[in-house]
């Protein structure tokens, strides 16, 4: 079958779009409903659906949600909601709602998007900065409140600050020439690990300090590589590592590094981190 991404404009759509952000909430995320919906697209946002199929009555199966909004003086979006069936996944479709919002940017004359993700989740950075040519620039503590769990005292809701500048270099080499990320060209060996972790009895990966004498502009990060999993079966390791990881994130980024890629090796995940002024990284091609 085939995947049609199109505006949400009815109110039976929207209705939709509201059923199937409850379906994909459990992450914590507040669910918009489809009268605030209406209120969104009469402002100028941006309102998207993936259907899946080509009958009279395709299913919903992904949405995107921005706000108008400017950036650093420029004219940008900020999305509050992007995702996808859990049926769905691993189909494209978040990449095709990306790139349906990416032309309507375009026409409307809107230079970059910008949106949140949670540093622990290993799906989100391979997705922001490794498809999409996404950078993140700035790491906010418990942006939205705890995240409540029975018999738990919650996860803070940290989240990394993206933003994706939709025709830079480095986005245009990424998704119109279907270039590599520079960093899949680089060895490890060019690389410091700013973590160090070692397995803990259960089986899961413990982070048990970080380092301090960091010479290289390339920093890898460790984090979970299944955040979900790790909730599971450990919640107070999972906090550990949302703790830890904060002050390491806030470090480098306060050293000048931004976040620009993720490598997955040997069954482990890492963000990598890039020291250069911003403004050159994005005048940079992929």
């Amino acid at each position: 079958m085939t995947i049609a991404i199109e505006p949400l404009t009815s109110h039976e759509s929207l209705l939709a779009c509201e059923r199937l952000q409850r379906k994909t909430a459990s992450e914590g995320r507040e669910v918009l409903p489809a009268a605030l919906l209406v209120a969104v697209g009469r402002s100028g946002g941006i309102l998207l659906g993936a259907y899946d199929g080509d009958g009279e009555s395709p299913p919903l199966c992904g949405c995107l949600i921005d706000l108008v909004s400017r950036y650093e003086n420029s004219p940008a979006r900020l999305t509050l909601v992007h995702t996808v069936a859990k049926e769905a996944r691993n189909r494209g479709i978040g990449y095709l709602l990306r790139a349906k919002e990416r032309e309507a940017c375009r026409s409307e004359g809107a230079k970059v998007v910008t949106w949140t993700i949670d540093a622990l989740r290993s799906a989100e950075a391979h997705f922001a900065f490794n498809k999409l040519g996404a950078i993140a620039v700035a790491y906010e503590r418990n942006l939205f409140g705890e995240r409540g769990e029975p018999g738990s005292h919650g996860l803070a809701r940290d989240r990394l600050a993206v933003e994706w500048w939709i025709d830079s270099p480095r986005v245009s080499a990424i998704l119109d020439h279907g270039e590599l990320p520079p960093h899949f060209r680089l060895g490890l060996d060019r690389m410091d690990v700013a973590t160090r972790t070692a397995l803990a009895e259960n089986g899961l990966r413990r982070l048990i300090g970080l380092r301090e004498d960091l010479r290289s502009d390339l920093v890898l990060v460790e984090v979970p590589t299944d955040l979900d999993a790790m909730w599971g079966l450990d919640p107070a390791l999972a906090r550990d590592w949302r703790l830890k990881t904060r002050e390491c994130f806030e470090r480098l980024f306060a050293a000048g590094y931004i976040a620009c890629g993720f490598v997955h090796e040997a069954g482990r995940s890492f963000h990598l981190l890039e020291r250069v002024p911003r403004d050159v990284f994005r005048k940079r091609a992929a």
